[in-house]
């Protein structure tokens, strides 16, 4: 986010030198004082011209965090798309046959399915074949009238003013507040002559629809009416279930979301009684284009604070300052020189790094023996690495090894979606305990060492990474800083000292937008701080400026009210050396 400076402009110094009211006559000894006076303000201007400059550095590199703050966040929308795992994976799905299309989520677990379809859910449709109609202009209301249907057991009374045409009741009923939305209301035209219809909104068995009361209204009797569609909800087998011939899943649309989880069922047609297979599996290739994404703006963030750091440059060093070699005639090229060398974007630089190249919090490394831990718990077992060539184009940021990244895909694509995004899984190393639960954003990421004492069949004393925790019963939640929300079942309760250890995983996508977060937090957040304190040196060098300008304002007027009156006295002197020279000239012709 940007942050807007809460700096005010009320400092500015308004001159109010008499100097432009005072002018030199140029008499007296010929001296140019306006010269001599523009010459010393000049010279006495190097504190301001100081205070200017580095206001403008100020200036620009407040700018400069501002828009390193809004790439931040903007990394971390991105990143906040993909921190869950039904978020990061990417699923296809396939089908054997038209008759069921399929939409999935990462949520879907792969495999295959077989789905049966016996009826296709409906809508009800009466038509009003008993009586047919010239044009869309004949009255059918000689009389104002009421009519009213049934729609899901529900009365919709309208009322029909007198002299009303079909197309006129067709209007009515599609624009009433009281039917619209629920029934449709048509005219069908078979050639020969027009008849009036109402389709139901929904499908299902439950949306019917039936003619109450046509009124007055001619031709529209309920008796002259047909149900040519019967409102029906779609049946289908899923797997098998419901075992029973005449047993079925029904739902009131031909769009099931709610029987297998991530996957929703598009029903197209009918099947016979063998079905259909979907089959549901991982993207890979979606998946590796994420994870591009990731590496991609990720790298330019890397790459930005670089360049602003002065990284790029091999000697770069730390000294708390801010460097310059800004080129006044190129205002195009001033932010681009600015180097910011500050110990808090060392930090951050060294925060991001650190996460990118550390193991996932909670992760454990993989036993291949056992099989027993985390496949993948670090981005470098996935084939992304760190360039760590100085005068490389890419020193410093991350290396997509693409083929790398498609075996660990091949090999597990659910161990890399959990390297990216686990959220609060959490696991113990030990049966002694189980893990019952915890809560999300609150419990730390990590590993949690927990110990317990057993004294004659109870838990006398409990603590987790050495703080002490809450004991009920045979469960130990944490209540301290390090494990808080943690809830955990004790499964060893024989007498003695017992520890294990509990892991809460977390990707390396939560990991750094957390981070991020914190980075970036308008009232805590690094870049704020910094802004903050950027916007006090601007306010206090406004101060100097103002109090340096009011300065040589003073000394202008001064100087220029001095060298008036040389100027005054010179000019006297020289008026009078002119007079006494014409007298002795005069008395010498004499």
């Amino acid at each position: 986010m940007s942050y807007v400076s809460s700096l005010s402009s009320d400092t500015t110094y308004t001159s109010s030198t008499s100097s432009g009211r005072i002018t030199f006559s140029g008499l007296g000894n010929g001296t140019d004082f306006s010269e001599i006076i523009d010459a010393t303000i000049d010279a006495e201007s190097y504190k301001l011209e100081d205070y200017n400059e580095q206001k403008t550095q100020n200036e620009n590199i407040v700018s400069l965090l501002n828009s390193l703050s809004d790439e931040l966040d903007a990394l971390n929308t991105t990143l906040g798309g993909m921190d869950e795992l039904e978020e990061f994976l990417e699923m296809s799905a396939s089908s054997s046959s038209d008759a069921v299309d399929l939409d999935v989520t990462g949520e879907a677990a792969t495999g295959t399915h077989t789905i049966v379809v016996d009826q296709l859910a409906q809508c009800d449709i009466w038509a009003d074949t008993g009586y047919s109609f010239s044009s869309g202009d004949d009255v059918v209301a000689s009389s104002a009238t009421t009519f009213t249907f049934a729609y899901g057991g529900t009365n919709i009374s309208l009322d029909v003013s007198a002299g009303t045409t079909i197309g006129g009741l067709v209007s009515l009923i599609n624009n009433s507040s009281a039917s619209s939305g629920k029934v449709q209301a048509s005219l069908l035209y078979d050639g020969e002559a027009y008849y009036f219809m109402l389709t139901g909104a929904d499908t299902g068995s439950s949306n019917t629809i039936s003619i109450v009361d046509g009124g007055t209204l001619k031709g529209l009797d309920a008796t002259n009416f047909t149900n040519t569609q019967t409102a029906q909800d779609a049946l289908i087998k899923v797997d098998g279930f419901p075992p029973g011939t005449d047993q079925w899943i029904a739902r009131s649309t031909n769009t099931v979301d709610d029987v297998l989880t991530g996957v929703t069922l598009n029903l197209q047609e009918t099947t016979g009684e063998e079905g259909i297979q979907v089959t549901v599996a991982y993207d890979t290739d979606a998946m590796l284009e994420k994870v591009a994404t990731f590496v991609e703006e990720v790298n330019q963030i890397i790459y930005d604070i670089q360049t602003l750091t002065g990284r790029l440059d091999t000697n770069y060093e730390n000294d708390d300052a801010v460097s310059t070699d800004t080129d006044d005639s190129s205002d195009d090229e001033e932010d681009e020189d600015i180097t910011i060398k500050s110990y808090a974007l060392d930090m951050m630089y060294s925060e991001i790094k650190s996460i990118l190249s550390s193991g996932a919090l909670g992760f454990s490394r993989y036993d291949s023996d056992t099989d027993t831990g985390d496949l993948f718990n670090a981005l470098s077992q996935i084939g992304i690495s760190t360039d760590s060539e100085e005068g490389s184009d890419s020193f410093g940021q991350l290396v997509l090894d693409s083929s790398g990244l498609e075996d660990a895909l091949s090999s597990d694509p659910l161990a890399v979606a959990k390297l990216f995004a686990a959220d609060g899984e959490a696991e113990s190393d030990t049966p002694a305990l189980q893990v019952i639960s915890l809560i999300e954003t609150v419990t730390p990421a990590g590993e949690h060492s927990v110990e317990y004492t057993v004294e004659n069949g109870a838990i006398v004393s409990a603590s987790i990474d050495g703080q002490e925790a809450q004991v009920e019963g045979w469960t130990i939640t944490g209540i301290g800083s390090k494990s808080s929300g943690l809830y955990l079942q004790v499964e060893d309760q024989s007498d003695g000292d017992h520890s294990g250890t509990v892991r809460v995983k977390q990707g390396k996508i939560g990991e750094l937008s957390d981070a991020l977060s914190e980075m970036t937090d308008e009232d805590t957040g690094t870049i704020a701080i910094m802004i903050s304190n950027y916007e006090k040196g601007i306010s206090n060098l406004e101060s100097q400026i103002y109090n340096e300008s009011e300065r040589l304002d003073n000394l202008e007027t001064y100087l220029t009210e001095k060298y008036a009156r040389l100027d005054e006295t010179l000019s006297y002197y020289t008026n009078l050396e002119t007079t006494l020279e014409s007298l002795i000239s005069s008395l010498s012709s004499d």
